[in-house]
């Protein structure tokens, strides 16, 4: 039970893509301007690019980050915060509270990806990536939460039936990529105004290490009067399939593919259009289980005074070996556009859209842009903002140094 709650708080919307600091700098509107390895999660046709060096070698990478679709840093300083006076929550406070939760619940994110090693020569790249993608969802339905706040309207006979209270999926897998990309120069004699078409292709494998994914969460609690007594019942039942490594061999495996197409036009302007992770599915054939969990409790309270309250409580927590099963791997396409303002000075914009809704995977359009100014030979400073999706408003902003 403690590794399924761990694979699901520590899990990611989706899979994460940029974790170079290139693309975190530009809020990972990366599709357009990424090259090498770092291309392979972003458009496979970039890899055919120019990049500086024919070969490159990346040895260790981590990307660690925590959000949700709710909160931010100021709102939990606002209501959680008191400053030593008494939090005393107003009518107006409390809906203003409840005004941060959408309509699909709370949805909470982390983002874990590391490079272990990966490579780029010529128009071919290779990385080994070990990922945990998914998404927890505690509350999908604002309605325990008004109740928290307000209190209920108890009535002779009461009844409260939350399903689907709870969702959450997650997988940890290693992921190994390879990509080639070509450039059809030739494309010049017939277009002028474009220098090539670069076309690039990628194949994913994974090797998958653990999955976790709650299939039913459910609470009923039902008060009735009858003449002789009043019975109170409280129904909790949960229930999750996993795959989790425990020794040997991996889980599973699955694959997916990327597929990009990149072009210049009239030397100042870069276009991409990818799609990454398509046709993926991983299958589980090792070590698949079913947890299920049942808490029942039973009070009956007699109305005569002869008579003591009496309580009957059971609680079952079995797992049980499954068939194998399988999931689809979360896919995105990315629609990116640059223009070289100045050759020290890149704007950059990109539309992402989500393809399914597989481990959290959001099919809100993200909408952003992005800056790359060098205002040194050796200075690089990059910023960009995105709109959307998974992570609603995000600001960045990066620099290093460039040592060629």
């Amino acid at each position: 039970m403690k590794k399924i709650i761990f694979l699901l708080i520590f899990a990611t919307a989706a899979l994460a893509q940029s974790f170079d600091g290139v693309g975190l700098g530009l809020a990972d509107n990366y599709a357009v301007l990424s090259r090498g390895i770092h291309a392979i999660n972003y458009n496979p046709a970039n890899v055919a690019l120019p990049r500086g060096n024919f070969f490159e070698l990346n040895i260790v990478g981590l990307r660690l980050s925590v959000f949700n679709n709710s909160f931010s840093l100021n709102d939990y300083n606002h209501f959680f915060v008191t400053n030593g006076d008494e939090n005393y929550w107003s009518s107006n406070t409390k809906k203003e509270f409840l005004d941060l939760f959408p309509d699909d619940g709370l949805k909470m994110y982390s983002n874990i990806m590391a490079n272990a090693f990966g490579f780029a020569f010529n128009n071919f790249a290779l990385a080994v990536q070990p990922v945990l993608v998914g998404m927890t969802n505690p509350f999908t339905d604002k309605e325990p939460l008004k109740i928290a706040l307000y209190g209920d309207h108890i009535s002779k006979d009461y009844q409260r039936h939350f399903t689907n209270l709870v969702k959450g999926s997650s997988f940890a897998a290693v992921k190994v990529s390879l990509a080639y990309g070509y450039p059809f120069l030739q494309i010049q004699k017939y277009l002028p105004d474009f220098s090539y078409v670069s076309v690039g292709i990628g194949v994913n494998y994974y090797i998958a290490l653990a999955a976790a994914e709650v299939q039913q969460s459910e609470i009923l609690i039902q008060r009735t009067q009858y003449d002789a007594y009043e019975q109170i019942e409280i129904k909790m039942n949960g229930q999750a399939r996993t795959a989790i490594l425990e020794g040997g061999g991996p889980v599973g495996k699955g694959r997916s593919f990327n597929f990009g197409l990149a072009t210049k036009y009239k030397e100042k302007w870069n276009f991409a259009l990818s799609f990454i992770d398509i046709m993926g599915k991983i299958n589980y054939n090792s070590q698949t289980k079913l947890l299920q969990i049942k808490e029942y409790q039973n009070i009956k309270i007699y109305k005569s005074t002869d008579r003591s309250s009496e309580s009957h409580e059971t609680s079952i927590d079995t797992t049980m070996d499954i068939d194998g099963f399988e999931t689809d791997v979360p896919s995105v396409m990315r629609l990116g556009a640059s223009y070289q303002y100045k050759p020290n000075l890149i704007f950059t914009a990109e539309y992402l859209q989500g393809l399914d809704h597989s481990f959290g995977n959001a099919t809100t359009p993200r909408f952003g842009a992005g800056v790359f100014y060098k205002p040194l030979w050796w200075l690089p400073v990059r910023g960009g903002f995105s709109l959307g999706g998974n992570n609603g408003f995000l600001l960045a902003f990066g620099s290093g140094i460039d040592l060629k």
